[in-house]
């Protein structure tokens, strides 16, 4: 069973609202693990490997998964080609500077990133992929090379926040699903920036929702939210950002953005759309609560 869509990413782009918007559509078949990562990661697994993810979806309308690790990744696009010439690639974008903020929020949150200096400049200079991933223009151009631009669907966070049901009937229209499905996920907001008090705890929680979200342990999961298990972990455990992040200064946010300015005028002739609001304004990640949050923040 071959995938007819794949979710390309970026990552930190609200890759989690499209997942589960689509996880919600009767004709739609994903697979139980958001993040497969074949064509990047685990290409050397084989087929087979990859396919076993889509088992039992022989009889669904339309099947596809999603993987943000695909979009920057130089070798995907022709693993993906050679695979299946036909694929339809969803892709969501949002202001590279807000992009590499929350990525920076990220890595913090999972413990990738620590010491006594958590600040968004230090990240920075930690860790090139908060600007590799941001270069939109870049990583579109290969794309590209190997797929006809119809065959790439692109939504911009501005587009989800502003008209969620919009770009759903659209998603929904070019993978060639019934596109007046309503789904309830639409409106939800998912992956909200947040800091941890212990990673210890915060790698016990990810390992239970892990194995609960294998097929004969689906329950699990619905049960502890039906109990308010997920709300005691966000009360012991879920801290803001700021409280262990400091706000990234000014002048590192007007030299990001203009680092990013040629990508960002690439993408502009890569899409026809005037992306303007990115070029002039400072990084404007909103300050958020540890369980409100963005579309994949």
């Amino acid at each position: 069973m071959k995938p007819m869509f794949i979710g390309l990413g970026a990552q930190k782009c609200a890759s989690t609202w499209l997942y589960q918007v689509l996880a919600t559509h009767p004709q739609v078949r994903l697979p139980a693990r958001k993040e497969i990562d074949f064509f990047s990661y685990h290409y050397d697994r084989g087929f087979q490997w990859y396919e076993r993810h889509f088992e039992g979806f022989e009889s669904a309308y339309c099947t596809g998964e999603i993987s943000p690790s695909y979009f920057h990744d130089p070798a995907a696009p022709a693993r993906v080609r050679s695979y299946r010439r036909d694929m339809k690639l969803l892709l969501t974008l949002r202001d590279p500077v807000d992009r590499a903020l929350s990525n920076h929020k990220h890595e913090v949150r999972l413990g990738h990133f620590t010491g006594s200096d958590l600040s968004f400049e230090a990240g920075l200079a930690n860790n090139p992929m908060y600007v590799e991933q941001g270069l939109y223009g870049k990583h579109l151009a290969n794309w590209l090379q190997h797929f006809p631009r119809e065959q790439v669907y692109v939504a911009l966070m501005e587009d989800i926040s502003a008209e969620p049901r919009r770009v759903a009937r659209e998603v929904f229209c070019f993978i060639g699903v019934d596109e007046a499905f309503e789904s309830n996920a639409v409106a939800r907001r998912f992956n909200a920036s947040f800091a941890t008090r212990s990673k210890s705890l915060t790698r016990l929680k990810d390992g239970i929702y892990r194995w609960s979200r294998t097929p004969a342990m689906g329950w699990l999961w619905s049960t502890a939210a039906g109990i308010g298990a997920r709300g005691v972990y966000r009360r012991l455990n879920v801290i803001e950002s700021e409280a262990v992040i400091p706000p990234p200064r000014p002048q590192t946010l007007r030299e990001l953005r203009e680092r990013f300015a040629p990508d960002i005028r690439e993408l502009e002739r890569l899409l026809g759309r005037d992306l303007s609001v990115w070029l002039c304004r400072e990084g404007t990640e909103r300050r958020r609560g540890p369980v409100s949050g963005g579309f994949g923040t």
